[in-house]
């Protein structure tokens, strides 16, 4: 019946995750040939990191980025809390979904009235239909009635490069993650051609590389952000050390970013690459509780390897 079309539809606020909540960068107002590679990423924080590699892409020219990259981090709901790896690589899968626009993703066919075929879907997913035709206008209100972002799926289809790359940024966090959970993940990313970028003990600590020279800390202080004990409710014990020196909680101001973290991502990245640590070692393994948490340091250096390669 209608009526229950309709409360099937409410109830599927949540299934569709890709949503701009303000008005997101469109990348495409400031670029006027089409880009080589776009480098989409899925990221853990609704706020810290999407925020930051925002910035990545706004001052993208100073960080010498290669003309012909560029980054674009998926949004998602506001109140989008659905932060676990697998829910990470979920909206990175749904956000190729809707890139490979022949079909609706399965869970909106299930919400979409038979009045509307699949070949009326195809053309309207291909841009193949008047925007002000009355039909289309009743179909947009049903797609937005199930908490599908009409706008920002348009943009994100019809916006490609002719080389994307595509990866999720995660933590280690052994306090959520187990270790056999991290390397499925792992696995799945490398089996499907993803990307993946890994922070132990969080993405906080990437942060961490720009603000403090890592030789000055003591074998201590290493080991108390490798455990990572909750201190308050807002902070963990490597949040709270970013947060004292670079004066920001989870949101990052774009003048926070230029003044704290745009001129040491080289830093950054020199200390990243000073660890040397392996993606399995950043896992860690089940030999021992310690060896649970993985080693501290992260491959998110590799990202800017890839923004600013010149092998296109």
């Amino acid at each position: 019946s209608a009526a229950s079309d309709v409360y099937k539809r409410q109830n599927m606020g949540n299934a569709f995750r890709l949503k701009s909540t303000t008005m997101f960068s469109r990348m495409d107002d400031d670029i006027n040939e089409s880009p080589l590679r776009i480098v989409f990423l899925s990221v853990e924080g609704n706020k810290t990191e999407r925020q930051y590699f925002e910035y990545i892409e706004k001052y993208r020219t100073k960080l010498r980025i290669n003309a012909s990259v560029h980054v674009h981090p998926l949004q998602r709901a506001k109140h989008d809390n659905l932060s676990a790896p697998q829910n990470v690589l979920e909206l990175l899968e749904e956000y190729l979904e809707v890139r490979n626009n022949e079909r609706l993703p399965e869970r909106l066919k299930k919400v979409v009235p038979e009045k509307y075929s699949e070949e009326f879907v195809k053309k309207y997913l291909n841009s193949e239909l008047d925007t002000n035709d009355k039909k289309v206008v009743e179909f947009e209100t049903v797609l937005t009635t199930t908490g599908y972002d009409v706008i920002y799926n348009n943009y994100l289809r019809e916006f490609k490069g002719k080389d994307d790359v595509f990866g999720i940024v995660i933590d280690r966090d052994y306090n959520s993650h187990t270790v056999s959970q991290m390397k499925q993940i792992v696995k799945e990313c490398t089996t499907k051609g993803y990307k993946i970028y890994i922070t132990t003990p969080l993405f906080e600590f990437w942060l961490l590389l720009h603000l403090v020279d890592l030789k000055c800390l003591t074998t201590e202080e290493l080991a108390l952000i490798n455990v990572n004990h909750v201190v308050s409710k807002k902070h963990t014990y490597t949040s709270k050390m970013v947060s004292d020196i670079a004066g920001h909680s989870k949101n990052i101001s774009e003048k926070i970013f230029q003044k704290v973290y745009l001129h040491k991502i080289d830093f950054a990245i020199e200390q990243a690459r000073e660890l040397n640590v392996d993606i399995n070692e950043l896992i860690g393994n089940e030999s021992s509780e310690k060896a649970k948490m993985g080693k501290i340091g992260t491959n998110v250096y590799e990202l800017f390897d890839l923004l600013r390669t010149n092998d296109l």
